[in-house]
């Protein structure tokens, strides 16, 4: 069960309560993602330089993340938290989302150009179609996410469209890549919202409470 009061786990595995976390438990859906992308993108180029290096080091040692044979990931835009440099290992194998308006995200492992998709994102033209169900693991972009691992996104519901199935069982592993500032004491769900199971930080790694126990969590 996810638990009643958001908070982050200490080293028993608890949860405990962030007095540190920002409060935005009144702001509706709109007036958050809009703080918050707005944050986002004032950030320098070196500053999300530094913190996606922190964050790639993070995922690089779940052990989840390391017996994957297939993973999920993303192009990075406006401040968000750039996992690129995973793409550049062997292993595991990395797919890219490609957008297309009104569909659900189709992932493809690429293997030549990209162009630029429908919100200026870049995206694989050419490479092996790999279907939502046979990932391990998905790296999920977000714009806010709260201790229960309620995420916020763009608006347009893709992630929540595509892995809709998530609801019903627990694979693959959904792992929200995030700046600090942008884990939230509580976002009201929607009924359609499918949660993150791990959020990865440059300050740490926190689960919601039902994330498999091979991931460690704690924060610096």
């Amino acid at each position: 069960m996810v638990p009643t009061r958001p908070g982050r786990p200490g080293s028993s595995g608890r949860w405990q309560s962030d007095r540190r976390s920002d409060s935005i438990r009144a702001m509706d859906h709109d007036e958050i993602r809009r703080r918050m992308l707005d944050r986002r993108r004032s950030l320098t180029p070196e500053a999300v330089a530094q913190a996606s290096a922190l964050v790639v080091e993070r995922v690089r040692i779940l052990s989840g993340y390391i017996d994957a044979a297939l993973v999920a990931s993303y192009m990075s835009r406006d401040g968000e938290i750039d996992p690129a440099e995973l793409l550049r290992g062997k292993s595991p194998k990395v797919a890219l989302p490609v957008t297309r308006t009104e569909e659900p995200l189709r992932f493809v492992i690429p293997d030549g150009p990209f162009e630029l998709g429908p919100f200026g994102i870049r995206q694989p033209t050419t490479g092996r179609v790999v279907q939502p169900t046979e990932f391990e693991v998905v790296l999920v972009p977000l714009v806010a996410v709260d201790w229960s691992g309620n995420r916020l996104g763009h608006g347009a519901g893709y992630y929540d469209r595509t892995f809709a199935f998530r609801r019903d069982c627990d694979h693959p592993v959904l792992i929200g890549l995030a700046h600090r500032f942008q884990v939230v004491e509580s976002i009201e769900p929607s009924p359609w919202d499918v949660p993150v199971d791990l959020i990865v930080t440059e300050t740490g790694i926190f689960g919601r409470g039902i994330a498999p126990s091979a991931f460690p969590m704690g924060e610096d």
